[in-house]
């Protein structure tokens, strides 16, 4: 049974009702369409609907507004016949409507022109009641509620859609009220709509508490924050760029959050945080803790996803690549992670398309026996002897190279094998060739590589926060988040990074779900910041010397010297 409906007795009834008008001024302008639902305590389904001929006009700003013209009223009936078959459908029913005064207006407005009684029913305002128990929310008009309360609002302002988006706003109101107000019966509902604001919202007393107590002694740094019940269970976890803001901004305006929020609020009696020194380390542990915590209040990044590698086999003389979900120290090359299983085949099946790799099993190679590959010449037939070891060795460096990001060559092969396809109206393969361009960008302009290789050069992704001198880093060692820093000022930055690169001389922890979960978060940082990055990377001859490089210019104040690691 709905809420509202839990409200009615026996005898009660409610009638909600919408009218469109030629105006605004009830005694000047007239009713175009008037629509109603009654409901009952066992039944919504009884309808009143219809199109009233006003006898005038109808003005084009309201045709724009309703879509009701003067030619679809043209032949309807008038309110002489409408306005009396309308009362006897209203009977002794609550009249409900959205802002009230206007319906109301206007209906008896209507009945005074035929000589009807005016309407005398107690009348329930959804506008009224929305003020009072939903007084944070900023505007209360059926449209707002609408999308506050995630109701679909096509349609709108022709009578017999607003009835029903009305009927469901009242139910969620009503059933506020039951839960929040404890309101039992339809007369307790119609006295609530008349009540002072304070006596309707007063505050609960842990929301109160937490107010005078908590909020007051939160940081204004980065953090992760952890909202507990009476027991000390934690209910929710969540990150902030400021603990003071973010958290202040559950307790303030709690009548507009949505309903899961509310509950959720209902139930926390404490706060309690951990800071870190930047966002992006907040993010990190906050995806950590949920995954630890498992807290029922929240729903994204509850469970850890294992994202795939690419492989390039060291181990025989004519290696292959792979899609693999875990990194092994077997001596073999690996790349990523990557976003998603199918991203990690289409990039393989790319590289099998136009390097000539081998494809065969380990066994199969030994047996030396010619492949399909071989025949339509995506292989040179390694196993018969027919490429030596040092010219498939150049073509695997091709392919490191490629997924390093150096993608123009492929990039132009396949742009080729598009233009053929669409000119053989083999249109479905050109898409797919036309998909395999896009992807490569993307991955390029997102990571700077097609897939980053793990054990790649030490790599330092800093940002700045302009006017001041101060900002934040990563260091990248071997595929693993080593540190996550700020910095206050950029000339302690040395001696930072200095400290962050000595620490992860010390033994590596495994690449493990947690530590392939934090490189996903920083990845997305990564791309989220990339034009005010700057990248400071091991240099190619392997010393621990490391080398700044400006991704955007004008940043050229924020460049250091040189950093050696101990």
């Amino acid at each position: 049974m709905r809420a509202i409906q839990q409200l009615l007795s026996d005898d009660d009834y409610l009638v909600v009702t919408d009218t469109e008008t030629t105006g605004l001024q009830a005694r000047v302008n007239r009713i175009i369409e008037i629509a109603a639902q009654r409901i009952t305590k066992t039944s919504s389904d009884e309808w009143f609907s219809d199109l009233v001929n006003p006898g005038v006009a109808i003005p084009g700003r309201i045709s724009r507004i309703t879509g009701i013209t003067t030619s679809m009223v043209h032949g309807k009936p008038s309110a002489l016949e409408i306005m009396p078959r309308f009362q006897d459908f209203l009977g002794e029913g609550i009249f409900v409507a959205h802002n009230i005064r206007f319906d109301h207006s206007f209906i008896n407005a209507e009945f005074d022109r035929i000589d009807l009684p005016q309407m005398e029913n107690p009348g329930l305002c959804s506008l009224r009641l929305a003020r009072r128990l939903l007084p944070g929310l900023r505007s209360k008009s059926l449209g707002n509620l609408a999308q506050f309360f995630k109701i679909p609002a096509e349609n709108r302002h022709r009578a017999a859609r607003d009835v029903e988006i009305t009927s469901l706003v009242l139910e969620r109101l009503a059933q506020i009220a039951i839960d929040e107000h404890r309101i039992s019966d339809i007369q307790e509902l119609l006295q609530l709509q008349g009540k002072t604001y304070a006596k309707v919202n007063p505050l609960s007393k842990h929301v109160l508490t937490i107010r005078r107590k908590t909020l007051p002694t939160l940081p204004t740094s980065p953090g992760v924050y952890y909202m507990t019940d009476q027991k000390g269970k934690i209910l929710y976890v969540g990150k902030a760029k400021s603990l003071t803001q973010r958290v202040s901004s559950y307790f303030t305006a709690i009548e507009a959050h949505p309903p899961r929020l509310r509950q959720l609020i209902s139930k926390v009696r404490n706060v309690v945080w951990d800071e870190t020194s930047t966002e992006l380390h907040a993010l990190v542990l906050e995806s950590r803790k949920i995954k630890e915590l498992d807290p029922p209040y929240n729903r994204a990044q509850k469970k850890y996803i294992l994202r795939p590698y690419l492989k390039m086999g060291r181990e025989e003389a004519f290696p292959t690549l792979s899609v693999q979900v875990i990194v092994r120290d077997d001596g073999a090359t690996y790349y990523g992670p990557l976003p998603s299983r199918s991203s990690a085949k289409t990039i393989l099946e790319i590289a099998e398309r136009y390097f000539k790799l081998r494809t065969c099993s380990s066994m199969e190679f030994a047996g030396a026996k010619r492949c399909v590959r071989a025949d339509i010449a995506r292989c040179n037939a390694p196993c018969e002897g027919l490429e030596s070891v040092a010219s498939y060795e150049e073509m695997v460096t091709q392919v490191c190279a490629f997924l390093e990001g150096d993608i123009g060559w492929v990039c132009s092969k396949i742009e080729a094998d598009m233009t053929r396809a669409a000119e053989k109206y083999a249109f479905e393969e050109a898409a797919i060739l036309r998909d395999w361009i896009e992807l490569l960008d993307t991955r390029v302009s997102q990571t700077g590589h097609v897939a980053s290789p793990v054990k790649g050069p030490k790599t330092v992704y800093l940002t700045p926060s302009t006017p001041t001198e101060s900002g934040s880093y990563v260091l990248l060692v071997q595929g693993r988040v080593v540190a996550i820093e700020a910095i206050g000022e950029f000339h302690h930055l040395q001696t930072a990074l200095h400290q962050s690169l000595k620490a992860s001389k010390e033994e590596l922890v495994p690449l493990d779900r947690i530590q392939t979960d934090a490189r996903r978060i920083v990845d997305h940082w990564i791309h989220a910041n990339k034009k005010r990055l700057f990248v400071l990377q091991q240099r190619a001859d392997e010393t621990d010397m490391m080398f700044i490089t400006r991704i955007e210019e004008g940043y050229a104040q924020f460049a250091v010297p040189s950093i050696a690691s101990e």
